[in-house]
């Protein structure tokens, strides 16, 4: 009925679960002393109306415990929604962290998780957790209470409350099996809808927007059917437990009565009234720990999906603090993708150095991203060593310090929905204005500060902006820290010719001190970088231009076709 697995999410926060227990508990308790006292005060009345003291006594004790009982609910409110903000708090945070830790994930289903799965997540914290144990406290409680009253009305009821778990239970296999194929179903349709809407224009484009609508329509469909499903199932399993619930509560007040009117056990209409009044608490928490069980499998499947990601393989974290790279060596070094048993890089052996500007280049798929991704942590070689320093093994860097030394700029870096200013503090945190307009400044940006000022909010997908401006907007971002490495991924990449000049004259303004590496998908824009990475079919070649030119003619094929295609462009 509790997933022990998922308690390890709120490791720190259980006593919240311990108050909310109690405070229900309490809550229960006055309750009941409540109706007593109801029925006590009816009882004093009828025996004699000249109790008014006592009487009266009894109404204002009544009284002070329902004022106890709404001051207690207003702490338990404030409790639960504590306890609830601070596990939304930790999950989302925890998590977050733990995206930039590992190797690999689904961007689409990290945004669902994230926000719907660790809502769900929180309902099953917050009130399935602490209505289970109070369902199995409050109905013992009664019961030791009955037993002083009419045994035989209270193992009626103690014989009727297990149906309502059975039941639960009963319901609880298929219910798993529902909510997997429901989370799936979501994820992967929340997926297709956001692929979807950022590939509207290429669906336009190409003219394959009915298929792709066809396609929709399908996860749809299936999304729609599963939740029938649920529906269905919720529904089934709700009519049962009203039936055991009432059913039971029933049968137990007809007993109570049977036994009043002849006599038996039950001596005064008071404690029969008593017994009607509260025959039903019996079932009741029972009966919301049943409603709270399919909001429990839903939080329950989201949690252990959650689990799944928290649980990945962390990119390797190394205790050794790094001040500054000054070198970086491939020792031997090749690559495959772990289920793949090909070699993607073979035998690396280079050597970059700082105050250097190193190209990479290749035809797309020769491994560019994949020579990238070894010295950004997110792969490890699959034999030698990256060195740094000439003595550190990347491995044994400590993460922390070592993405502290490096800037790592692509062309689809991305600009929050933020103001120009929020998107630089969210870089530097102690930013100041004259340092944003001078980097603003130097990628001639200055402009959005003039005409706009410094709250100028940039749309979703920087919709506001052209691809140049963008860019250059993200190339300032990065200018305000002095890194030792700089990686710009396709950074010039579909953006106008004066932007990727821009880009290009500030990418080599920035080699004193540091490693520059510049990856294109164009030859010509890295001719003239220090030295050359050239990765072509597995072959990692890395000489001077002039030296490439000479030494490779696959190299000098692959240029000279460059030179033409750009002489066409310019011409065109």
């Amino acid at each position: 009925m509790i997933n022990k697995r998922l308690l390890k999410l709120i490791e720190g926060k259980k006593r919240y679960l311990v108050y909310i227990i109690l405070l229900n508990i309490f809550l229960f308790v006055l309750s009941i002393s409540i109706s007593a006292l109801i029925c006590y005060s009816l009882s004093l009345f009828s025996i004699d109306k000249n109790n008014e003291t006592v009487i009266f006594n009894i109404i204002i004790a009544i009284f002070l415990a329902i004022i106890i009982r709404f001051i207690l609910s207003n702490i338990l409110n404030s409790i639960i929604q504590k306890f609830g903000s601070k596990i939304l708090i930790s999950l989302r945070s925890n998590f977050f962290k733990k995206l930039l830790k590992i190797k690999e994930f689904q961007n689409n289903e990290a945004i669902q998780l994230a926000l719907e799965g660790i809502e769900q997540l929180n309902l099953y914290f917050t009130i399935y957790i602490p209505q289970f144990f109070y369902a199995l406290i409050s109905p013992i409680l009664l019961f030791i209470l009955f037993l002083f009253i009419d045994y035989v009305v209270a193992l009626i009821f103690l014989i009727s409350i297990p149906l309502i778990p059975l039941s639960i239970v009963l319901v609880s296999k298929y219910a798993k099996k529902i909510f997997n194929i429901y989370w799936d179903k979501y994820l992967k349709m929340g997926g297709s809808f956001l692929d979807t809407l950022k590939g509207l224009k290429e669906l336009k484009l190409f003219k394959v927007e009915d298929i792709k609508g066809k396609e929709l329509d399908k996860n749809n469909e299936e999304f729609r059917r599963v939740t029938m499903k649920v529906l269905v199932m919720q529904l089934f399993s709700t009519t049962i437990m009203d039936l055991v619930a009432y059913g039971g509560s029933a049968i137990g007040i007809s007993v109570g009565i049977i036994h009043y009117s002849q006599g038996y056990l039950i001596n005064s209409p008071f404690l029969l009234l008593f017994i009607i009044l509260v025959g039903a608490e019996f079932f009741l928490p029972l009966r919301s720990l049943g409603s709270a069980f399919h909001m429990a499998m839903n939080g329950e499947t989201a949690g252990i999906k959650l689990l799944d990601i928290i649980e990945k393989n962390e990119m390797n974290n190394g205790n050794n603090l790094i001040n500054k790279i000054s070198s970086i060596s491939f020792n031997n070094v090749d690559f495959k993708y772990e289920d793949d048993e090909e070699i993607l890089l073979n035998n690396i052996n280079l050597r970059l150095e700082t105050n250097n500007i190193y190209g990479i280049c290749g035809l797309s798929g020769s491994g560019k991203s994949s020579f990238t991704k070894l010295i950004l942590k997110e792969e490890e070689p699959f034999k030698g060593e990256i060195i740094f320093n000439n003595n550190l093994n990347l491995n044994d860097i400590n993460n922390e310090s070592y993405f502290d030394k490096l800037s790592y700029i692509s062309y689809d870096s991305y600009l929050f929905n933020r103001s120009i200013f929020d998107n630089f503090k969210l870089y530097k945190d102690d930013v100041t204005k004259e340092e944003i307009y001078n980097a603003l400044k130097r990628v001639r940006l200055s402009y959005l500060i003039d005409n706009n000022g410094y709250d100028y909010i940039i749309k979703e997908d920087s919709s506001n902006l052209s691809g140049g401006e963008k860019q250059r907007l993200v190339l300032a971002i990065h200018l305000l820290k002095k890194k030792d490495l700089y990686i710009f991924d396709e950074a010039t990449s579909n953006i106008d010719k004066e932007s990727e000049e821009i880009i290009k004259n500030i990418i080599y303004s920035l080699k004193n001190e540091s490693i520059i590496i510049f990856i294109s998908h164009t030859l010509d824009n890295i001719f003239d970088a220090d030295k050359i990475i050239f990765i072509d079919e597995n072959k990692v070649n890395f000489d001077t231009f002039n030296g490439l030119i000479a030494k490779n003619s696959r190299y000098k094929e692959l240029y000279k076709e460059s030179i033409t295609r750009l002489k066409e462009i310019n011409e065109f």
